[in-house]
């Protein structure tokens, strides 16, 4: 794997963009890397799951890389075994089952990269393809609205809240979150700009290539931000420009060209820098029959038939008998990243404020994409308006071993 230099040779690399698909299953144009932004789901059920990994699975993409939402609750086992979650998330016919559901995602097919709130290495292979690589970092976490309770929620006043966005390591090229940065492709009729201060900060800080998120529906769109470096205060931007989404008149895909070929090429060479610290999520990890994330700890054990007590809001005490799981909540969580941290978020804050510009100069646009392609509220004859997906086009470094 390899970080872009001056003496690197550069090929441009399709990412096709899609969010809040929820079992829906638009016609996808080619391209090398898939990215699916939450909303794998209805309801998490297992039968949901699978249909929707199929389509991903069968998709021509060398990779496709997908996070989770608010609706894929059986993700986030924590929330699901909660007894003071909303009961109006549960179906009774579904098949709602955390352990096997998060296996499945997770262990599907070698070419799927789920990502849940970490982050992973990619190198491009295909002799037919651009041989490129690049570091990906993908997210379900998202602040809560009004205090409406969801799977992967966390207050925005809150400890959690603050250190979430500093494990995004700096030298990430592709961020992949669930929620927007506040004030980027985040406008909504229901809470105005619903995006989230501290990713827009922690944007600024890394400022990868592309940033891709969903949620916010009405939101869908295409824009890039030319950050303002080198000068107090931090966190500055210089100019947010927007892109026309030719979707929006006529059912034509949203393509971009962003690379040296392009009118509008992107100023961003991916230079890692120097980190004082180091990461606080690693970009790989080893699989394993248990996996602890922060949304519980899911057992992979399928010899064991799942429990009917997961289906439901109680018999949580049975259900650690007979799955052999380890039960956690919201507190559980926050104790868990409390008892990690050496340093409080706002000194990592100020620390990595150092690192986002040591070598790092060339890193000065960001393009972020609200993949959505259902509009909020659009029908045509009793089914959802569907939007086509975003097609971006950017440089990547070829990697060592084809270079």
């Amino acid at each position: 794997m390899t970080t872009a230099t001056a003496a690197q040779t550069m090929r441009s690399t399709r990412f096709v963009l899609v969010s809040d698909t929820n079992g829906h299953r638009p016609n996808l144009p080619r391209g090398d890397v898939l990215c699916h932004a939450r909303g794998l789901s209805k309801h998490g059920d297992i039968k949901e799951l699978r249909q929707t990994l199929k389509w991903i699975d069968e998709a021509d993409f060398e990779v496709k890389i997908i996070i989770a939402g608010t609706q894929d609750i059986t993700l986030d086992k924590a929330f699901f075994q909660n007894p003071n979650r909303d009961g109006r998330r549960i179906r009774k016919d579904a098949k709602q089952y955390p352990d096997q559901c998060f296996f499945l995602v997770r262990d599907y097919s070698s070419n799927i990269k789920y990502l849940h709130h970490g982050g992973t290495e990619i190198q491009l292979r295909s002799p037919t393809g651009p041989r490129t690589t690049f570091k990906v970092f993908g997210s379900p976490c998202v602040p809560k609205h009004n205090d409406d309770d969801c799977a992967f929620g966390y207050e925005r006043e809150s400890y959690m809240a603050e250190c979430l966005w500093t494990h995004i390591p700096l030298d990430t090229d592709i961020l992949l979150t669930h929620t927007p940065a506040y004030n980027h492709r985040d406008a909504s009729t229901e809470w105005q700009a619903a995006g989230y201060e501290m990713l827009r900060k922690a944007l600024w800080q890394v400022r990868p290539r592309l940033a891709a998120c969903g949620h916010i529906r009405e939101a869908r769109g295409i824009e890039k931000v030319q950050w303002q470096l080198g000068q107090d205060p931090p966190f500055l931007e210089r100019q947010t420009i927007q892109f026309d989404d030719p979707d929006t008149k006529a059912n034509k895909w949203s393509a971009l060209d962003m690379t040296s070929r392009g009118v509008d090429p992107l100023l961003n060479d991916g230079a890692p820098g120097q980190q004082l610290q180091q990461n606080h999520v690693s970009f790989s990890s080893e699989r394993e029959q248990s996996e602890d994330t922060l949304f519980g700890t899911f057992d992979d054990n399928h010899d064991v038939p799942p429990s009917e007590a997961l289906t439901t809001l109680s018999g949580s005490s049975n259900t650690t008998a007979q799955t052999g799981v380890i039960q956690q909540d919201v507190a559980d969580v926050i104790n868990r990243l409390e008892a990690s941290q050496t340093e409080s978020p706002r000194t990592q804050l100020c620390d990595r404020n150092w690192e986002a510009l040591w070598g790092r100069l060339g890193r000065q646009e960001t393009l972020i994409v609200n993949a959505s392609i259902q509009p909020k509220a659009q029908y045509l004859q009793g089914r959802p308006m569907l939007r086509t997906p975003i097609v971006v086009d950017i440089e990547l470094p070829v990697g060592d071993e084809f270079a």
